[in-house]
């Protein structure tokens, strides 16, 4: 039995969409899907790094190279290239990363089926930034708050560090791309459904807590 894969209907759809999933012996498209998730997530990095760029302009080192209103120009479409290129490489880490996650705990899936599954929840964090890009273009800011979720909670109540970062990563986005991880493994394994939710949950508050952590340690605001 052959289906076709679609991001769509597996995000709005999850329990209904992968009960079908699991019996499909071949699915096509996915390649071509995957490939337009690499490029979209390169687009999308690449613009936020324009927008972001009123930022680099006050590093020390190009405030000291005086630059011209040409070079500045320049700098900003390099920028934005190297924006584009780390954008695929993210799209690589996380992907890789969140399959070998779940491939830990669900090997009865199966490695591809769980890769499958982690590109459709990495569609949720296109859109994401997608919603962030605006808000960086008005502020031209490097780091910007998340409009649906709590990220203005944590501007409002913590000056910097780890919670600024975590309650910023609460939003629809990371909640909606759970709810259709647990869907999708309630589905596609043998497991319980009690496992299914308690690793959805664990792994969720380990990811949004690791890169909490690791965001604020890089930016020097720890605490």
């Amino acid at each position: 039995m052959t289906g076709r894969a679609q991001f769509i209907p597996a995000l709005t759809k999850p329990y209904t969409y992968f009960s079908f999933y699991k019996e499909w012996k071949e699915k096509e498209g996915f390649w071509v899907r995957f490939i337009a998730i690499l490029a979209v997530s390169g687009f999308l990095h690449a613009l936020s790094f324009f927008a972001a760029y009123p930022s680099f302009k006050s590093i020390s080192f190009v405030k000291a190279a005086k630059l011209s209103g040409a070079e500045h120009e320049l700098l900003r479409f390099f920028i934005s290239l190297a924006g584009g290129a780390w954008g695929i490489v993210v799209a690589l880490l996380f992907l890789q990363a969140g399959t070998l996650f779940l491939y830990a705990f669900f090997r009865d899936i199966g490695y591809k089926t769980l890769f499958y599954l982690i590109t459709v929840v990495y569609v949720l964090f296109l859109i994401g930034l997608a919603f962030e890009l605006p808000v960086q273009f008005v502020l031209g800011a490097e780091e910007v708050v998340q409009p649906l979720g709590f990220g203005f909670a944590g501007v409002l109540f913590f000056k910097h560090g780890f919670w600024q970062e975590l309650l910023n990563l609460i939003n629809v986005f990371n909640i909606w791309g759970a709810v259709v991880i647990y869907y999708a493994l309630r589905q596609l394994s043998f497991k319980a459904k009690s496992y299914c939710l308690a690793v959805t949950i664990c792994g969720s508050i380990f990811w949004l807590v690791f890169y909490s952590f690791y965001a604020a340690l890089v930016s020097g605001q720890l605490v």
